[in-house]
């Protein structure tokens, strides 16, 4: 007996899904295209839906936020999301995580702690809701908003139950590490880290491991910890990072790590050396990530006496600060200026 063929749209989306596990994010994007135009067509708005969160998927990871941020509020306020559970929370995540990519933070955190009740109402989607929490809890964090954030981290731990995968998990626990860090609880940090680091494996996803020795070292640079440990996430994460391409955004990212490494090892010249031209481009990171890179390069040119330069630098972090909705970063600029100019004997600001 004969087997029934597959229609034509789910097909289109099968390989556009291959291609997306091959990170060929070009490709995978047109194939979904072209796998929705289809389902349209067959009238399975399911499968177009899909097929448009795919397409989101291969936006975000290529970097093109803006893009991401446009087709997943497209999906978000589509008149299917609003009959389902599942899908109002996964496009409202996705609404969060592009959200936070352009350093819209509290947007992000309403629309993350929304996507996440959405889910809770249903316990068949503990996944969805799982990836709805770490959104939160990610955006929470970056607007250092970390008492909130921790109380999350606690409620994401109760749902990473054995039911959940160990890629899920390790996702859940990284995140949970990161939040310790940034709380100065690093003991916890290093312990949510090291379950998270059991559990994801470079044999499975190079570009995950990649992404979490990167925010590893990140987490352990903030908590100064400029040990043999934290050089050796950040070898892995650039030697992951250097196997699977990643977009040019990763590798700035990668480049920043490095030269916060170089910055606390005393090796100013290293660190300006990677700071000055990944500041020039630095417009295609998140805003706070943005304005990370402009601190940390106007206290290195500071440490060099390149002063003039320094205060150009100090000025673009605290604005880009401001601009991620971000005040106790911006002041925290204007704190280090002023403690450095009392060191120095000289006027504020001169």
């Amino acid at each position: 007996m004969q087997s029934p063929q597959l229609a034509a749209h789910v097909v289109a989306g099968l390989s556009a899904r291959a291609r997306w596990k091959e990170r060929d994010f070009d490709e995978a994007a047109r194939l979904a295209s072209d796998a929705a135009a289809l389902a349209t067509l067959a009238g399975d708005e399911e499968a177009w839906w899909n097929m448009r969160y795919l397409q989101a998927e291969c936006l975000r990871d290529q970097g093109r936020i803006e893009e991401f941020l446009a087709l997943a509020s497209e999906l978000n306020d589509h008149t299917l999301t609003s009959t389902s559970t599942e899908l109002g929370s996964k496009a409202g995540t996705m609404v969060a995580v592009a959200l936070q990519g352009l350093g819209r933070l509290a947007e992000a955190a309403t629309m993350a702690a929304d996507a996440a009740k959405l889910a809770a109402q249903d316990t068949d989607l503990l996944y969805v809701q799982i990836l709805a929490q770490r959104a939160l809890i990610a955006a929470l964090a970056e607007s250092r908003l970390l008492h909130d954030a921790w109380r999350e981290c606690l409620a994401l731990e109760t749902l990473l139950t054995d039911d959940v995968d160990e890629d899920t998990a390790g996702k859940g626990y990284w995140v949970i590490g990161n939040v310790a860090f940034l709380a100065d609880r690093v003991n916890d940090g290093g312990r949510y880290h090291d379950l998270a680091a059991e559990l994801l494996s470079p044999s499975k996803d190079v570009d995950l491991w990649a992404r979490f020795n990167r925010a590893s070292a990140e987490m352990r640079l903030q908590a100064k910890l400029s040990d043999a440990a934290t050089l050796r996430c950040i070898e892995r994460a650039e030697l992951a990072t250097d196997i699977v391409g990643g977009s040019e955004r990763d590798h700035l990212e990668m480049s920043l790590v490095r030269a916060h490494w170089h910055f606390l090892s005393g090796d100013m010249q290293q660190a300006a050396a990677i700071l000055e031209p990944l500041c020039a481009r630095s417009s295609i990171l998140a805003t706070q990530t943005s304005a990370e890179a402009h601190f940390l390069l106007a206290r290195t040119l500071l440490e060099l006496r390149r002063r003039d330069e320094a205060l150009a630098n100090f000025d673009e972090a605290a604005t880009l600060f401001e601009q991620a909705a971000l005040p106790e970063r911006s002041v925290a600029v204007r704190e280090h200026l002023r403690h450095d100019d009392e060191r120095r004997g000289q006027p504020h600001g001169g």
